[in-house]
Parts: C-alpha cells; sequence; structure tokens
C-alpha cells in the first residue's frame, strides 16, 4: 500500500475516532450560522447592576458559555440532544459574524418517555434577598412535532446547581405548538417580569419534549437574560411575554 493510501485511512480513521468521540452519550456542541435576529428596541436595554454573568452569551470557551454550566443530560432510550453556539447576527448590521451569539438546545426525539437538558449560574454574590426585574429571550421551532404542548421551556431558582431544587418553573413559551421549521422565522419572545429571589440562589433554564413523536425535534434557542434593580426605566406595569423582534434560520440547514 502507497504512503499516499496509508495517510488517507489514517485520516479518515482519525475523523471517525473524533465524530464518535464528540457524539459519545448522543451529547456534542455545534455552532449554527445560519440563525440572525432582527430585534425591535430596546429589547437588549437592561439596567445595572447585572446579577447574572454572559447573558447575552457573548463569551465562549470550548464550545461553551463562559460563567454557566451545561451539564450533559440522562437521555432517554433513542433521543438525541446537542448544545449549539447558534449565530443571532442580523445580515447587514454593524455587527460581525458571531458578535450575538445565543445559546442552544437541539431534542429528537427517541422510542419512548420525554427528554429535557438545561443550563445553570449562581447569581451575583451582591444580590440580597428580595424582588428583582428578570428578563428571558426564546425562541423555538420543531419540525414533525404532532402532540400538542409537546416542545416546553421554563427558567426557575433553586438552592443548588441540582435543577430538582427549584421549587417554581417559569414557563418561557406558552404556545400550543412553537413556530414550524418550514416558516424560517419566529418570534424573539421575552418573558418579563418581577420575581422574589433568595441571596445566593442558582438560576436554571430548561428545555424538552415531553412525548415520543416519530421522527420530530424542537431547537430552542436561549439568548438575553438578566436580573436587574428596578429603576425609572422598568415599566413594572407590563409583566408578560413580550415580542421583542424575529429571529430567522435557513430550514433546509442540518441539525
Amino acid at each position: 500500500m502507497s504512503k499516499f493510501k496509508i495517510a488517507l485511512l489514517l485520516t479518515l480513521l482519525l475523523g471517525l475516532v473524533v465524530s464518535v468521540a464528540a457524539f459519545a452519550g448522543g451529547f456534542s456542541v455545534v455552532k449554527y450560522e445560519d440563525t440572525s435576529t432582527k430585534l425591535e428596541e430596546p429589547a437588549k436595554k437592561v439596567t445595572k447592576p447585572q446579577y447574572i454573568e454572559n447573558g447575552d452569551f457573548l463569551n465562549w470557551t470550548n464550545g461553551y458559555p463562559d460563567l454557566w454550566n451545561v451539564p450533559t443530560p440522562v437521555l432517554s432510550p433513542g433521543w438525541e440532544v446537542h448544545f449549539a453556539n447558534m449565530d443571532f447576527t442580523a445580515a447587514g448590521t454593524a455587527e460581525g459574524a458571531g458578535m450575538n451569539p445565543a445559546a442552544g438546545f437541539f431534542v429528537r426525539t427517541g422510542t419512548s418517555g420525554s427528554q429535557y437538558a438545561g443550563m445553570s449560574q449562581q447569581v451575583s454574590k451582591s444580590l440580597m434577598t428580595g424582588k428583582y426585574w428578570v428578563q428571558v429571550h426564546i425562541t423555538s421551532w420543531e419540525h414533525n412535532v404532532q402532540s400538542p404542548y409537546n416542545s416546553v421551556a421554563w427558567y426557575g431558582f433553586g438552592d443548588t446547581a441540582d435543577s430538582s431544587s427549584v421549587t417554581e418553573w417559569r414557563e418561557l413559551y406558552p404556545d400550543t405548538y412553537v413556530c414550524p421549521n418550514g416558516d424560517a422565522k419566529c418570534n424573539y419572545l421575552g418573558r418579563k417580569e418581577s420575581v422574589f429571589i433568595h441571596e445566593g440562589a442558582f438560576m436554571h433554564v430548561m428545555m424538552g419534549m415531553k412525548f415520543p413523536d416519530h421522527q420530530a425535534w424542537t431547537v430552542f434557542g436561549i439568548d438575553d437574560i438578566s436580573i436587574s434593580d428596578f429603576s425609572d426605566n422598568i415599566n413594572i406595569d407590563v409583566e408578560d411575554f413580550i415580542d421583542d423582534g424575529d429571529v430567522f434560520w435557513d430550514p433546509r440547514a442540518g441539525r
């Protein structure tokens, strides 16, 4: 066998090993470069000080957002989950490519059961027990989903880094179905409200699918999370789901 063929074979084998390693346990880290946003002002304007770090997911290390804990999910039979760095940079803006990242989860149904995944972060040490203004933005799209309320997401606060410590989950996407993949567009939905938070609490964001619809999948995109003090530029009379713009993607892109 020639040296060229041997080198080619080794390259292919190495590529196979890397692929297997990346998908070991069904949890991999990918990047979506086909996503973008068109946001309404002042969607991203929040007050200071911030009590959650890297809530805009601008900073990443080794494929994961800095200061966020993204544990490998325990997979139900046949289910697939991967974590994504989603590029929400809008085309034609002053932002360069990759300057508006978001955190994403892809969930594909298996043969039985449900599947959830999430991330968490402890609030700032300067946060004292009391009420704060919390904003969390999400967009979601799905394919082949048949069961109502199958694609779901929440956030909540617990005493520990374990999501089971959350006593009150707050729904992030209230619709019966999230946006169809073929639409290539979905609202950039913000849940904005006052929340009582304990000193030292952990913020948890959780998402997933409740039913194993055949060959169904959902993508969740999380961005612009903030915890801030009340101030004059917060309208506390509006505690609701607010449409802050749109997210676009290529419906033909692999997930």
